[in-house]
């Protein structure tokens, strides 16, 4: 058996930096960026929301199919432009007004 250290030198031994290719982005798909991608203004211009939604624990989610819903409590609604008053536990989720 080896060390972790000897494992990470043989598998980066194996490797190479890979180049840099500019394609179309329709042709992206499946592809991972190679720098830092910055735009030039904020869009919207202000953090906000077009729709109200719901602030769910992840962990809620899973295994959640059309056919195998969760069941889940709403424990407050959070106005526009407030903070949270609770913390969401397991089964809890908060309603989130966008104004």
């Amino acid at each position: 058996m080896i060390s972790v250290e000897e494992a990470l030198q043989t598998i980066l031994a194996g490797c190479r930096p890979m180049g840099l290719e500019k394609v179309d982005i329709l042709e992206a798909r499946g592809r991972v960026i190679g720098e830092d991608v910055f735009a030039p203004r904020d869009i919207p211009s202000a953090a906000n929301s077009a729709m109200d939604g719901y602030a769910v624990r992840s962990a809620d989610t899973k295994g959640v199919r059309a056919l195998k819903p969760a069941e889940l409590k709403v424990i407050e609604t959070i106005a526009a432009g407030s903070a949270p008053r609770k913390t969401l536990k397991e089964g809890q989720v908060a309603r989130i007004m966008t104004g």
